[in-house]
């Protein structure tokens, strides 16, 4: 499994994207920092980045956020696409010691 960190917003960046177009079925996406925004229902184009999240979800890739990096920019799970759970600190350094590497877009 690899773990891919996302840290930009999908609003004015690309990493989102670039990551969504290699990330594969058993890989793992943690957005971070500013790319928490990127999780959100109402932030994605119908035809491009949620229906990505959503082919690779229901092929057994899983997708994170990041607790504090929500909570710090006033976003409630509700909010959230489906596909995303949110972790926190140690759940972060669980998938980074379950991976077998991390790729961070930046």
């Amino acid at each position: 499994m690899l773990l891919h960190t996302v840290n930009k917003s999908a609003f004015n960046h690309s990493a989102l994207g670039d990551c969504l177009r290699v990330a594969a079925p058993n890989d793992a996406v943690l957005l971070i920092e500013n790319g928490v925004y990127g999780a959100l229902n109402s932030s994605q184009d119908e035809t491009d980045y949620s229906q990505r999240i959503k082919q690779l979800s229901a092929n057994g890739a899983r997708f994170y956020v990041l607790r504090a990096d929500c909570e710090a920019r006033g976003l409630d799970d509700s909010a959230l696409l489906p596909a995303f759970q949110v972790t926190d600190d140690a759940g972060f350094v669980a998938l980074a010691a379950e991976a077998s590497a991390t790729q961070s877009w930046y």
